[in-house]
């Protein structure tokens, strides 16, 4: 398996776009990317990402996204496909938006480690393990100052591709969307809701200068930059009546 890496910092735009044209697009890409080597490892085109998102009681992240700050950041456990068994690995991330700069840090923990009455004791044991963890005391920090507690789940398919020649350009295609209020990371996905059921999200990630190939493809293929997030986009399905107290600031 390709080693996980655990902090990332890159561009990113998103594009929505009908399945129709995604399949179009992908022998397009396959010119000049080649498929992830975690999918190469795998006997599908996909693996699937899921997603436990925080917020406080108020949904102060989702409401920092909706006013348009351009800085902010979200807390959130990752694992990927299914976990067979609670030794199975699951990151904490926090995710840092900095207008389209995005900078994201990890930590591996194990599942059981995860559950809600077992997190914060887990995250200070490993503090007294590595005091000079600064990011670790960031993580806590942040949980703490903000009260933040599992409120959302988010489950995706992921089609994904790197650069033939520049290993860090690196293009994921998101669907079968589906979400579900969840306030504990042990908790059962029964009560699923599908988003954007004929819709792909194009993810474009890149370190560098954007290369003029890709630019082509967009003209091409007509497509359309959009500020997307999948957690607030997710939570207004779960949460109605967020949207009537939708406003902004820019």
């Amino acid at each position: 398996m390709p080693k996980l890496k655990l902090h990332f910092q890159r561009f990113e735009f998103k594009y929505y776009l009908p399945k129709s044209k995604a399949d179009k697009l992908i022998p397009a890409l396959l010119n000049y990317l080649d498929w992830d080597p975690y999918i190469k490892e795998l006997n599908t085109d996909f693996y699937q990402v899921n997603s436990l998102y925080f917020d406080n009681q108020t949904f102060g992240c989702y409401w920092d996204k909706e006013s348009g700050l351009s800085d902010r950041k979200k807390l959130r456990l990752r694992y990927y496909n299914q976990l067979s068994n609670l030794n199975s690995p699951v990151f904490l991330e926090i995710k840092r938006k900095k207008d389209a700069l995005v900078i994201k840090d990890r930590i591996y923990l194990q599942a059981a480690n995860c559950l809600s009455h077992n997190l914060d004791e887990s995250l200070f044991k490993l503090h007294r393990a590595q005091p000079d963890n600064d990011f670790l005391k960031e993580i806590i920090w942040f949980k703490k100052k903000n009260l933040l507690k599992p409120k959302l789940f988010i489950s995706y398919k992921r089609k994904a591709f790197v650069g033939k020649l520049d290993k860090g350009f690196r293009v994921t295609f998101d669907y079968d969307i589906k979400t579900q209020s969840q306030d504990d990371f042990a908790s059962k996905q029964n009560n699923l809701k599908e988003i954007y059921p004929e819709g792909v999200v194009l993810e474009l990630k890149y370190n560098n200068v954007l290369p003029f190939w890709f630019q082509e493809i967009i003209q091409k293929y007509q497509l359309q930059r959009l500020a997307y997030s999948k957690y607030c986009n997710s939570l207004r399905q779960v949460r109605p009546w967020l949207d009537d107290n939708n406003y902004s600031l820019t």
